[in-house]
């Protein structure tokens, strides 16, 4: 039989809290405090209840409040658990304001995305010069090949994917999320506004002069590649924004 697990003790607010805690904060420390990992299950209902000192319905809601974060994933008829997808929460707000200013014909939300992923990918891509190894680099070649022959129609697949064999290695998973948020919401973003269309020739093209820096291993070649194709995502989003009439953001 499988071990009995020990009864909670009553949780105690953090110190140093200034306002009283709510039972959303009283569970985070719960979560914390029994060292609890994503994808754990969080105690019954009841045991909840008892370790916290309140109603199933104040338990509920709690717990509500924390899936709609992010933090628990409530899998109905199974339990909750402690929510893997650390940065999700994030996701419905930043797609909605950005779909808003593109419907406003206000192209600084993409311009925003865009430049973050810059930021980010130009120091990640070169620790990737330094530190990717022949398998990887044979992953990136074999997705690239892929990118290229399945046209425009795979390209967004195989794009993604080349971005993400980049920087797996390294092993940033924070950085990995933030690029996939990111790469959510302009590609959604993307479908509603008139952009000019991508030139698939010049993005395998764009990506093999990515990859051919990092076989070389060489850090600022590889960051001044992957700084030429933001360039190049950005000023599409600038001709689209100069025929909807605004270059504003």
């Amino acid at each position: 039989m499988p071990a009995q697990r020990k009864p909670l003790a009553p949780v105690s607010p953090t110190p140093g809290r200034a306002a009283r805690p709510t039972v959303q904060d009283r569970i985070v420390d719960l979560v914390i405090g029994t060292d609890l990992g994503p994808g754990d299950p969080l105690p019954a209902e009841p045991e909840l209840m008892r370790a916290l000192g309140v109603s199933r319905n104040s338990v509920r809601e709690a717990l509500k409040g924390l899936q709609a974060l992010g933090i628990v994933d409530i899998r109905h008829g199974y339990g909750t658990y402690v929510g893997t997808a650390a940065l999700r929460s994030m996701a419905p707000g930043l797609l909605f304001h950005s779909r808003l200013a593109v419907r406003r014909s206000n192209p600084q939300a993409l311009r925003d995305i865009v430049e973050m992923r810059a930021l980010m990918e130009s120091g990640l891509i070169r620790r990737a010069a330094v530190e990717l190894g022949p398998e990887d680099i044979a992953r990136l070649h074999t997705e690239l090949d892929a990118l290229e022959a399945d046209g425009d129609s795979g390209r967004a697949g195989h794009d993604r994917r080349f971005h993400e064999l980049l920087y797996e290695p390294l092993g940033n998973a924070l950085a990995l999320q933030l690029i996939a948020l990111f790469w959510d919401v302009y590609r959604t973003t993307e479908a509603d506004m008139a952009k000019p269309r991508t030139d698939h020739a010049q993005v395998v093209r764009q990506h093999r002069q990515v990859l051919a820096a990092l076989e070389s291993h060489d850090p600022d070649a590889a960051a001044a590649r992957i700084a030429e194709h933001f360039a190049d995502v950005t000023a599409r989003i600038d001709l689209w924004a100069g025929r909807s009439g605004t270059g504003q953001g």
